[in-house]
């Protein structure tokens, strides 16, 4: 099958494109999906470029988007045959333990990520288990369902499920028009906040007012932005701030976060380590929660949410599989709206 092959950890030029690799064999448990579209994640390039402590299992296949047609079933497969439309939640969780009993089955300690412990989406086909599988819808494409599974589930898991975003709540975001950023956006809309958001470019800029955002920044031009949210929102500031940046951004929320807001963090694009100020964070009642992913549940809500009409993804750029290079580079530069797409 074709298929981008990572032999060893590096840059780029890592990422080799085999047209036969060994298609995957199936347990009885598991479906073979014909991947018709998948996407690239900041995780990728982390991935890739080699995370301490992450020992890949070579040859390695990236991605943890997976959608496309059943291919082959396995014999314990009940649930779904050969020609179904899929979409695969991206972790592999399958033990009975207090976290599954507790339908938090994602963060069980024997999670595995597709792309990162399991062979990834990078390829013409994957073998997942049954319990990761879901029915896709006919009206939602392939190319916006490989939007979801990673940065769309991630987005949903912060609004809805750990900010827990209520209506007349202010909402920011750092970076808005990444694939998780314009998701989150909508979401928060749909909830009824104030959405504050920022942008390094004038095309990024002009897509964020057209989604509706009430408050948009440069986070370019020097401006403080932490300075100019606490006069718009007259020293009140924000109550739940969803940042990917890290440690650039970690002084700037802390400032701008309300007494009793909520900081999340779901990213690391500039580091691992913040200073924190404890005692301010509990004279503040600061609430500081570190999240990934989401639960396969609220993946069927965001499902049908794209269905019914009410979340849009936004596919920036596409490439063939073969392109997989080129495709990190683009990401790599932040330029993109929203997601970048292969198609194998």
């Amino acid at each position: 099958m074709k298929a981008i092959i990572l032999n060893e950890n590096g840059g780029t030029d890592k990422l080799i494109y085999s047209t036969s690799h060994p298609e995957p064999e199936i347990k009885p448990n598991e479906v073979l999906v014909n991947i018709k579209a998948t996407s690239i994640n900041r995780a990728d390039l982390v991935i890739r470029g080699g995370y301490p402590g992450l020992a890949l299992k070579f040859p390695h296949i990236l991605g943890g988007d997976i959608t496309g047609i059943v291919s082959k079933t396995g014999s314990d497969v009940k649930n779904f045959k050969v020609g179904d439309r899929v979409l695969s939640w991206s972790i592999v969780s399958e033990s009975d333990n207090y976290w599954s009993r507790s339908g938090k089955a994602g963060q069980s300690p024997d999670w595995q990520y597709f792309g990162m412990h399991r062979a990834g989406s990078y390829a013409e086909y994957a073998a997942v288990p049954e319990s990761s599988l879901i029915k896709l819808p006919d009206n939602v494409s392939f190319e916006e369902a490989a939007c979801l599974p990673v940065a769309g589930l991630t987005a949903y898991h912060a609004v809805k499920t750990v900010g827990e975003v209520q209506k007349g709540d202010k909402f920011f975001i750092w970076g808005g028009t990444s694939g998780l950023g314009i998701i989150a956006i909508q979401l928060a809309k749909l909830l009824g906040a104030e959405v504050f958001a920022t942008a390094g470019y004038d095309h990024k800029i002009e897509h964020l007012k057209k989604l509706g955002v009430d408050h948009i920044f440069n986070h370019r031009d020097g401006l403080a932005i932490d300075d100019e949210i606490l006069k718009i929102t007259q020293g009140m500031g924000i109550d739940v701030i969803l940042d990917y940046v890290g440690p650039e951004a970690f002084p700037k929320n802390f400032k701008m976060v309300k007494k009793g807001g909520k900081i999340l963090f779901c990213g690391i694009l500039t580091g691992r380590e913040a200073m924190v100020s404890l005692h301010q964070t509990y004279l503040r009642h600061i609430s500081l929660l570190g999240l990934y992913l989401g639960e396969k549940r609220e993946l069927e809500d965001l499902v049908k949410m794209v269905s019914e009409g009410k979340i849009k993804p936004h596919v920036g750029a596409a490439f063939e599989l073969k392109d997989a290079a080129k495709a990190h580079e683009m990401m790599a530069k932040g330029e993109v709206i929203g997601k970048i797409v292969l198609i194998p």
